[in-house]
């Protein structure tokens, strides 16, 4: 049976870092044609409507109500669009492999705001991990090279990518999962309404008709990315499951590669030999302490 779980666990662990490079696929894809607020816009307006007749289910079985932690759900909405569409921005300049490994700069981002805003304590080998990890981040950011101030941008977005973070482990217990997606994607939404319309190319029409299916997996597959993820950890722990994350680094060069003809770069594995044990370290740290 552990045997079953554990198989069980990874499927649908490997299956949302499936999803999830596909989103930065799909997100440099229609920024081709779109701007980042424009993908930012349409991504959460789909992943609203998507989630609309599951939030009517619950109403039907517990009973119609707004959500008391609107505030909360209005904050994430926001550092989310902002995530959403630095990270849509920076991905028209940045090869796919390195906005990956950036986004492994999200746990030590999180340490570090966790403490001030979780009031957590965190030891010294922890600290050290960190500074050692933003060295490998140094490396990835390579000064000398042109896209630099790209690469910032993806550094930018994942740290507010840590932000949610730092809210969903707050909060994650007292909401459920549904209100958590169906709210905060409207606010994201919301928020992204003016800024796609002063960075509009397109009418809205035809920039959703042009842009179909891109569209359509966007806003699907940020829903199903949650969701497979979630299958895993039912299956398998977290901490279980912390040491296979980093196989999106692979996936992400292959479908850079097959889509986009990116290659890697020094630079960047160099990064990720460094960033990539420093969070598996973490990990093992935060498992020890729980």
């Amino acid at each position: 049976m552990e045997s079953k779980n554990t198989f069980r666990g990874l499927s649908w662990f490997f299956l949302s870092l499936i999803v999830s490079v596909s989103l930065d696929v799909l997100s440099k894809k229609a920024g081709q044609s779109l701007s980042g607020a424009e993908v930012t816009f349409y991504r959460y307006l789909l992943a609203s409507l998507v989630l609309v007749p599951f939030l009517m289910h619950q109403w039907l079985q517990d009973g119609f109500g707004i959500t008391p932690y609107w505030k909360v759900h209005i904050f994430r909405g926001l550092l989310l669009f902002g995530a959403i569409w630095l990270r849509c921005y920076g991905l028209q300049y940045v090869a796919i492999n390195t906005a990956v490994v950036l986004n492994y700069a999200v746990p030590f981002f999180t340490l570090i705001f966790s403490v001030p805003l979780l009031h957590e304590h965190s030891s010294r080998s922890r600290w050290i991990t960190t500074l050692i990890a933003f060295s490998g981040l140094l490396i990835v950011l390579n000064p000398s090279d042109m896209s630099g101030k790209y690469v910032s941008i993806l550094l930018l977005s994942a740290f507010m990518f840590s932000l949610v973070d730092i809210y969903n482990k707050k909060y994650i217990c007292k909401e459920s999962m549904i209100n958590m997606l169906f709210y905060t994607a409207l606010c994201a939404f919301i928020f992204s309404i003016y800024p796609a319309y002063k960075n509009t190319t397109c009418t809205f029409f035809t920039g959703l008709w042009n842009n179909l299916w891109v569209i359509l997996g966007l806003g699907i597959g940020a829903n199903l990315f949650f969701y497979c993820l979630l299958k895993a950890f039912s299956y398998m722990d977290a901490s279980a499951l912390a040491p296979f994350q980093y196989c999106d680094f692979i996936i992400s060069a292959l479908m850079g590669y097959v889509f986009f003809s990116e290659k890697l770069t020094l630079p960047t594995c160099c990064g990720f030999a460094i960033i990539a044990p420093c969070a598996l370290f973490l990990t093992y740290k935060e498992s020890k302490k729980k």
